[in-house]
């Protein structure tokens, strides 16, 4: 489930002049949590009728929200906090150039009073992608060329392709090399904070010792694109059979996977692929069917669920042919990434 952490006179304007930001309105009523900033006490004396908190009740099925003053005391404390809710998004009393500057450093979204994007989880594109066709613009290529949009604030990110891993050109493990280009289109330029990356795919029946080699060497490609910590955790097991690209807000699958382009030319497509993306809430009537964030709760907890077992397997029989974890991941195997363990 998405939650919305708000304080309580944003909520009442969001409730009361709901033709101003209706896609918010929409997310505040029928796709998220609502936790405001109230003790339990003001909860009940906001619920008696006549209120707009008694109103919000009434016409979301009595669905009330929920008081969590002592959360916001600790977020207001210390803005580090909101890193660990990757699946959320805060309307604060703070001004828009703060909220900005807290947005890019912490990579949540974070509104301000003063001014709300009605419009922050709307986008989305679909390009066919025919075997050996070159992608530039611009200067950009390749995996660059397919992410010259907007991107939100991230601080986590899962890659999950079964044969992400499985095909070599050249001596070279090629999905290797596109997880590093998609990482270098991808990542935020800044951040405040350590970024988590998870990689789920099969691992094609190499030794452990090629395995961990293939982590290592991931992990130190990964960690030269940028200049803030990236937590890398490397799991190899047979996952779920979408191939998909999870950050905070938005979703993207391409049909054959994540190894796309050429080891020695990053811009030729080896095979028919396609390239989509979409924001979690880009649809979110309806006639529309489940918005992204319901679907991809439904994904990740999937490949938590995955992750759990492989962990389970370790300990009671160690390191396997599609159980194994290497890199960052906690001294007991299990996953750190905050995205996994948000849901």
């Amino acid at each position: 489930m998405f939650t919305i952490y708000s304080e309580l006179e944003i909520f009442e304007n969001m409730v009361v002049f709901n033709d101003k930001n209706p896609n918010w309105y929409n997310i505040f009523c029928n796709h998220s949590d609502v936790c405001l900033n109230i003790t339990d006490d003001e909860l009940i004396e906001q619920q008696l009728p006549g209120t707009i908190i008694f109103e919000f009740i009434l016409s979301n099925g009595g669905r009330s929200p929920i008081a969590l003053k002592n959360y916001f005391d600790a977020i207001y404390e210390d803005n580090s906090i909101m890193m660990e809710k990757p699946r959320s998004s805060f309307f604060l009393n703070i001004k828009k150039e703060e909220a900005d500057k807290l947005q890019e450093s912490l990579g949540v979204i974070i509104q301000s009073y003063e001014s709300i994007d009605d419009n922050i989880f709307k986008g989305t594109s679909h390009c066919e992608l025919p075997a050996n066709q070159i992608i530039h613009s611009n200067n950009l290529v390749g995996w660059k060329c397919l992410f010259n949009f907007q991107l939100p604030p991230s601080n986590a990110i899962v890659i999950t392709d079964d044969w992400l891993f499985k095909n070599e050109e050249h001596s070279v493990i090629v999905g290797e090399r596109n997880t590093v280009d998609i990482l270098n289109a991808m990542l935020p330029l800044k951040l405040d904070g350590i970024f988590h990356l998870l990689v789920i795919s099969d691992d094609q029946n190499r030794s452990e010792q090629r395995c961990q080699k293939l982590a290592i060497d991931l992990k130190e490609s990964i960690a030269a694109l940028r200049q803030y910590q990236i937590l890398v955790e490397v799991v190899f097991a047979e996952t779920i059979h979408k191939r998909k690209i999870f950050t905070n807000y938005i979703s993207i699958t391409c049909d054959k996977g994540f190894a796309m382009f050429r080891v020695n030319d990053n811009s030729k497509v080896r095979d028919d692929n396609d390239f989509r993306y979409e924001f979690i809430f880009n649809r979110i009537n309806p006639n529309e069917g489940d918005p992204v964030a319901k679907s991809d709760y439904i994904l990740l907890t999937r490949i938590k669920s995955k992750c759990k077992s492989v962990v389970d397997h370790i300990i009671t029989k160690g390191q396997d042919h599609n159980q194994r974890i290497y890199c960052d991941c906690n001294p007991d195997k299990s996953i750190v990434n905050r995205l996994i363990n948000d849901v």
